[in-house]
């Protein structure tokens, strides 16, 4: 299979070289788009270690959205068929990889509509039915095989969202289309999800994600687009929305300010106003 990879960076430190060197090896070519405000030209010159890696400035931050749509039309300009799309807080043990490419291509020569493959990632919990499903309503970013030709057809993703919701919003518009999407079960990718704070209420334990205002701003923002923009999606998002609401206020700091910002994003989708943040 012959594959291309993006890896969004952002402020990247030295650990994300050595994610990168766990699957650059198994790629063609890993475009490393740097998203950073301010270019470490020392830790990118860490991350070109690897060979094959060629890292492509976006001049400031443009959002992931953006950011992943350069590794996809610099795929499709390069003529790769296929894109595997990475944080760079990501990475692969062992054989992995390789094993998920093979099962990938089998994947996509059986169903023309398969738009993208997925994979279990570290942080997937065991419960969770939507994770657990191999033919799955949406996939993270991060780990996913894409087919590059159908998924700039659907019109990539989308930028003005800037962050937050950019993936499960083009599983969403690219399933309109007639797409599916596939989750390989058996393999595991290994994905930091930070340090998220525990608490509990009325007997229940919980965990709070800590976001900073401006993340709970694009989160509330997105999701009230999403859930406006694609109906069956409102129970989901309504509920999720509410636990992040009343998380915040039982166990995050600086919490008046993060639900004045969440009450912004909110507004904001109302009025139609997206992009990057303007504080």
């Amino acid at each position: 299979m012959k594959l291309a990879c993006c890896v969004v960076l952002y402020n990247p430190d030295e650990s994300v070289a050595n994610n990168i060197a766990s699957y650059a090896k198994d790629v063609d070519v890993v475009f490393a788009v740097d998203n950073s405000d301010e270019v470490n030209e020392k830790i990118n010159e860490k991350i070109r270690t690897s060979g094959n890696v060629e890292v492509i400035p976006m001049n400031g931050n443009k959002g992931i959205a953006a950011a992943l749509n350069k590794g996809l039309n610099e795929a499709s300009a390069r003529g790769y068929g296929y894109l595997l799309t990475m944080d760079q807080d990501s990475y692969f043990t062992g054989d992995t990889l390789p094993s998920y490419m093979t099962k990938a291509e089998e994947v996509f020569a059986s169903d023309e509509k398969i738009i993208q493959v997925g994979i279990h990632n570290s942080g997937d919990k065991e419960d969770d039915p939507v994770t657990n499903m191999e033919d799955a309503p949406w996939l993270i970013t991060s780990g996913s095989i894409m087919d590059v030709k159908a998924s700039l057809k659907v019109g990539g993703f989308l930028e003005k969202l800037f962050i937050d919701e950019v993936d499960r919003e083009f599983n969403y518009r690219a399933a309109r289309e007639g797409y599916r999407f596939r989750r390989i079960l058996e393999l595991t990718m290994q994905h930091n999800l930070g340090a998220p704070i525990k608490g509990k209420f009325l007997g229940r334990n919980f965990e709070a994600m800590g976001h900073s205002k401006v993340r709970k701003y694009y989160i509330f923002r997105n999701c009230t687009y999403v859930m406006k923009t694609y109906p069956q999606t409102r129970k989901a998002y309504r509920y999720f929305l509410f636990t992040q609401f009343v998380k915040t206020i039982l166990v995050e700091d600086d919490k008046w300010n993060k639900i004045k910002f969440m009450r912004r994003g909110k507004a904001d989708a109302r009025k139609g106003k997206f992009g990057k943040l303007e504080e």
